[in-house]
C-alpha cells in the first residue's frame, strides 16, 4: 500500500478492518520509513521498536477477533520527550536530566495506549522546552521534512516532523507558548492547543498553567479524534476540566456560516510579517466569506504581552529546577543557564504583576470576543529558516528574538483554544500556517472553523522527502 505513511486514522482503521493490511505490517512499514529518512530529520530521542512490535501484535490479535479498542487501535504514534513513558528515560531534551527509566506514564500517552495505539518512541525537543525551535544539547537540531536544511520549529519539533515526514499519523506534544502550533506551521501539519486544563497533565509542566498537552496530526478530523481520547479524565490532575463524553469532534461539519470572524495580520504589535505569508493571509477574507462567515479586519485592544510571558516562564523554570543538584545544574546548556539567571532576579512583585496583567489581557480578549466568534492570524511571521538558527536572520534587528512568533503565546496567557492549520506553500515550497482562536471553552468552534477552512484550502501534507 504505497499511501500507507499518509493514511488518515479512518483510512487506517478501514484497512485494518478489511484486512488489507495488519497493524504489524503497518508498523514495519513505518519503521522502514524511519530507518530510511530519520537520519536526515532527527525526530527521535528514543525509538522503542520492541515495545512497538509487542503493541502491534496485540492490536493485530484484536482486529482479527473483530474487537478493536477504538479508532486508535494499531495506529503508530510518538510522544514528546517531556511526556513520561514507563520504562523509558524522562530527559526532556537535557543532558542534565537522569537517563534512568521512570515508572509512570503521562495521562495523554496512557489514554492512547489504552486505546491500542502503538507508541514508536519519544521525540526531540529543545532543553526543557525552552524556545520555539528544536535545537537540543542532548540530540542536536531537528530538521524540516519539506527542506532538511531548515528548522522544524519547537518545542514539539520532533513530533511535528514525525507526522509531516509520514513516520506516524499523529503525535503528542505540549504547548506553553506555541510549542504545538509553531512547528505545525513550519512543517505543514495541524497543531491544536486546547483550553487550559482540558487535557489532564502529569507531572505539571515547568511552565505551569501556561502549558497544555495536545495533538499534532495531518488533518483536523484526526486532531479531533485524538483530542477526544486524551481529554478523558485522569485522577493525577485533579484540576483538569470536566470531560465532555459527547466529544469535541462530533459536530465538525457545522462550518462557519453566520460566524463573526476577525482577521488580524499583526494583532496590533507584530513588527514584521513575511510578504508571502501576508499575501496568503490576505486571501482568507474571501475564503471565509465564501463559507458564509461575516468577516472584518480588526485588532484586539492589547499590547505585546511578551515581557509578562517571559516573567512567568522564567519563574516557572526557576521554581521547577530549584532543587537540582549542583553537579546536574552544571550540565545545563548556556541557554538554560541564562534563563535561570534571568529568573533569579525576579521579585514576587514581578510575578504577581505579570499575573495581574494576564487577567487584564484575558478581560480584553473576552470583550473582543463579544464582537467576534473567532480571531484569525498567521501562526508565525516567517517560514522555516536555517536549521541551526534560533530565529530568522530577517528578525535579527529586533531586541526580542521571538519577534517571528508574535501570535501564539497570547493564547497560553489567556487559556484560549487555538489551532494552526496549513495555509499553503511559499514559492520556495515551505509551509505557511493559519492560526484560529476562540473564547475559552469554545474548542469545538475552533475545530469546526479549521475543518471548514482546511477543505477549501486543499493543502496536502506530503513533503518531497
Amino acid at each position: 500500500m504505497s499511501d500507507l505513511p499518509f493514511l488518515s486514522l479512518a483510512q487506517l482503521a478501514h484497512a485494518f478492518e478489511r484486512k488489507e493490511i495488519s497493524p504489524v505490517e503497518a508498523l514495519e512499514s513505518q519503521l522502514a520509513r524511519i530507518a530510511a529518512l530519520n537520519e536526515r530529520i532527527n525526530a527521535f530521542t528514543i525509538l522503542d521498536e520492541d515495545r512497538a512490535r509487542a503493541a502491534a501484535r496485540a492490536s493485530e490479535s484484536r482486529w482479527q477477533r473483530g474487537a478493536p479498542l477504538g479508532p486508535l487501535d494499531g495506529v503508530p504514534f510518538t510522544a514528546k520527550d517531556n511526556l513520561m513513558v514507563a520504562g523509558l528515560p524522562h530527559r526532556r531534551g537535557s543532558r542534565a536530566m537522569p537517563a534512568d527509566p521512570v515508572a509512570d506514564t503521562a495521562p495523554a500517552v496512557l489514554r492512547c495506549q489504552e486505546g491500542g495505539a502503538v507508541l514508536l518512541g519519544l521525540t526531540t525537543m529543545p532543553e526543557l522546552g525552552a524556545g520555539p525551535v528544536t535545537i537540543s544539547p542532548l540530540t542536536g537540531a531537528t530538521t524540516n521534512p519539506w527542506d532538511t536544511a531548515k528548522q522544524a520549529g519547537g518545542s514539539s519539533g520532533g513530533g511535528a516532523a514525525s507526522v509531516s515526514a509520514g513516520f506516524c499519523p499523529f503525535a503528542l506534544g505540549s504547548d506553553a507558548g506555541g510549542s504545538l502550533r509553531i512547528p505545525a506551521a513550519l512543517t505543514g501539519v495541524v497543531g491544536f492547543k486546547a483550553t487550559g486544563g482540558l487535557v489532564p497533565m502529569y507531572p505539571p509542566n515547568v511552565a505551569g498553567g501556561l502549558s497544555c498537552v495536545g495533538p499534532l496530526a495531518r488533518n483536523v478530523r484526526d486532531t479531533a479524534t485524538v483530542l477526544d481520547i486524551i481529554a478523558r479524565p485522569d485522577p493525577r490532575d485533579a484540576m483538569s476540566l470536566p470531560w465532555r463524553p459527547d466529544g469535541l469532534g462530533a459536530d465538525l461539519e457545522l462550518g462557519l456560516r453566520g460566524k463573526r470572524v476577525a482577521l488580524s495580520l499583526t494583532l496590533g504589535y507584530a513588527p514584521r510579517v513575511d510578504a508571502e505569508i501576508a499575501q496568503a493571509f490576505g486571501q482568507m477574507g474571501r475564503r471565509l466569506a465564501d463559507l458564509g462567515a461575516i468577516v472584518e479586519e480588526a485588532d484586539p485592544d492589547i499590547d505585546n504581552p511578551i515581557d509578562d510571558y517571559l516573567v512567568l516562564l522564567q519563574a516557572g523554570y526557576r521554581y521547577a529546577l530549584q532543587h537540582m543538584p549542583a553537579e546536574r545544574r552544571a550540565l545545563l546548556s548556556p541557554v538554560m543557564a541564562g534563563i535561570l539567571e534571568d529568573g533569579a532576579g525576579l521579585a514576587l512583585e514581578d510575578y504577581m504583576g505579570a499575573q495581574a496583567r494576564c487577567q487584564d489581557l484575558a478581560r480584553r480578549l473576552h470583550a473582543f470576543h463579544q464582537r467576534f466568534d473567532l480571531l484569525l492570524t498567521p501562526t508565525v511571521a516567517a517560514p522555516a529558516f536555517d536549521a541551526n538558527l534560533s530565529y530568522p536572520k530577517e528578525f535579527e534587528e529586533f531586541p526580542n528574538r521571538r519577534a517571528w512568533t508574535p501570535y501564539t503565546s497570547l493564547f497560553n496567557l489567556t487559556q484560549q483554544p487555538a489551532i494552526s492549520i496549513p495555509m499553503g506553500l511559499t514559492a520556495a515550497g515551505l509551509p505557511m500556517g493559519l492560526h484560529i482562536a476562540a473564547p475559552r471553552g469554545h474548542d469545538a468552534q475552533v475545530l469546526q472553523a479549521a475543518h471548514a477552512l482546511e477543505a477549501v484550502l486543499g493543502f496536502e501534507a506530503r513533503p518531497p522527502i
